[in-house]
């Protein structure tokens, strides 16, 4: 079991690390000529030299650091030679700063980076959504060291996991924590949506697929357990099927967080709230941003009317969205999910297949999972408020 770790960028949790099985942190840069995928409010305020300074604090743990190229769009710019002079600088930025790992999701990325910096080490991201034996082929084929897989629709398919497992010989990786709806619809607008938000292109965006998702788990609890997170419980049946690198969530989190975590995956049980494991906000502590560097980003020129962000903003504080939240009104209790969980939702291929009659997941929700009646209400009215406010054009005073 190895674990490959969001970044903070908390130096002082750095030398903390070795307690654990962490082979790579993985970051980038809040915008940068490639993006990402996370907006640039979402990052942290970080400067080369301070990632330069961050990258040799881990190196001197023995541990890697793996730089995020993992757009999944490029708006066609990689086709300019101004955009391949950025790029090519990028690059030997980011070689003179120790940096020996990638991560693209772009095919031609990663043909460049073999034919130019043969030496990097570069992982396929789960936004090329590899999730079948021929896709996982052609990455390899195409010269990727390591894959991330498509976790969020697959992570409960084992007849498909082994057959990827046994389609190629480079390294696999499974995303263990995330939360996302299964098989999720917004997915390509949301990456997309994130690869332009991050190219320091210095577009605004409102992540209103993240809202979305957020809703649709308050109105459909069953959703909670539906989404094809691992058990800190069940690492060793994936290791059993051949995968020992598993991905931690979530960038910027608080580093009490990222230990607790750690520390649940490594012991391989947990007897809390499941929540505290898998959200990717919602935490007691703010998120490591400096103050105003989130807000700053929705002030732009001809964008959203600043005074009409306040319904969205009261929101984000209310979920604890870029905000501290005492306290967690949802509770996935990890004691009430029974040890038969992932094989039953395995038999039917997790819901990879989607959920047809089956209502496994539903009711046993009723028993594990729990949301404060006073927040979901309170949350279901502010969400249809947004979602009215920016499809209406409200938001923009049309």
């Amino acid at each position: 079991m190895r674990f490959s770790l969001a970044a903070n960028y908390d130096m002082d949790l750095v030398p903390l690390l070795r307690r654990f099985p962490v082979y790579e942190v993985y970051g980038k840069l809040p915008a940068d000529v490639v993006g990402g995928g996370r907006p640039s409010y979402m990052g942290a305020p970080l400067h080369r030299e301070a990632l330069r300074a961050y990258v040799q604090a881990l190196a001197a743990q023995g541990i890697a650091f793996n730089y995020l190229l993992n757009s999944s769009c490029l708006g066609n710019r990689e086709w300019d030679r101004r955009w391949q002079r950025q790029f090519h600088r990028l690059m030997e930025t980011l070689r003179g700063m120790g940096v020996q790992r990638l991560t693209v999701s772009i095919p031609y990325l990663l043909e460049v980076i073999r034919e130019r910096f043969p030496e990097m080490h570069v992982r396929v991201g789960i936004f090329a959504q590899v999730d079948t034996p021929a896709r996982a082929r052609f990455w390899e084929d195409l010269g990727a060291d390591a894959i991330t897989l498509e976790s969020f629709s697959i992570n409960r398919d084992f007849p498909r996991l082994r057959a990827i497992r046994a389609a190629v010989s480079c390294e696999l990786q499974l995303i263990a924590n995330h939360v996302c709806l299964p098989n999720c619809p917004l997915q390509p607008y949301h990456q997309n949506g994130f690869a332009h938000s991050s190219d320091a292109s210095g577009r605004l965006f409102l992540d209103a697929c993240i809202l979305t998702c957020a809703r649709k788990r308050l109105e459909a609890p069953g959703l909670f357990l539906k989404s094809n997170w691992i058990r800190p419980e069940d690492v060793g049946a994936y290791e059993a099927l051949g995968f020992d690198s598993f991905k931690l969530l979530e960038r910027g989190m608080p580093s009490t967080e990222a230990l607790r975590r750690l520390e649940a995956y490594t012991a391989r049980s947990f007897e809390g709230n499941l929540a505290e494991l898998l959200l990717s906000y919602g935490f007691t502590e703010a998120p490591r941003t400096a103050r105003g560097w989130s807000l700053k980003h929705f002030l732009r020129p001809r964008a959203v009317l600043p005074w009409r962000l306040a319904p969205v903003l009261a929101l984000a504080r209310q979920q604890g969205m870029m905000f501290a939240r005492p306290g967690s009104p949802i509770m996935i209790d990890n004691r009430r999910i029974p040890p038969e969980f992932l094989s039953r939702v395995s038999a039917c291929g997790g819901t990879a297949n989607g959920c047809g009659t089956c209502r496994y997941c539903d009711d046993l929700a009723t028993e594990a999972v729990t949301v404060d009646p006073e927040f979901r209400a309170d949350s279901l009215e502010r969400f249809e408020a947004v979602r009215r406010s920016l499809a209406g054009g409200s938001m923009w005073g049309v």
